[in-house]
C-alpha cells in the first residue's frame, strides 16, 4: 500500500512538471491549470494513501 502511495505520488509530480510545457508553447493555459490541478491531487492522494499505510500498519 506504501509503494501505491508513492507511485501515485510519482504520477502526480509527472503531471504537475507537463504544466512547465506552457511557457514553451506546447500546451494551452487551460491544459496548464488541468495538470497542475490534477498533479497536486494526485499528490495529495498518493500522500493520503502512505499516511493510512502507516495507520494500518500500527494500529
Amino acid at each position: 500500500m506504501k509503494r501505491f502511495g508513492w507511485f501515485i505520488t510519482g504520477i502526480g509530480v509527472l503531471l504537475a512538471l507537463g504544466a512547465l510545457l506552457y511557457p514553451l508553447d506546447v500546451i494551452n493555459k487551460t491544459v496548464c491549470i488541468y495538470l497542475l490541478l490534477g498533479g497536486s491531487g494526485l499528490m495529495f492522494v498518493g500522500s493520503m494513501f502512505r499516511a493510512f499505510s502507516l495507520l494500518k500498519r500500527n494500529g
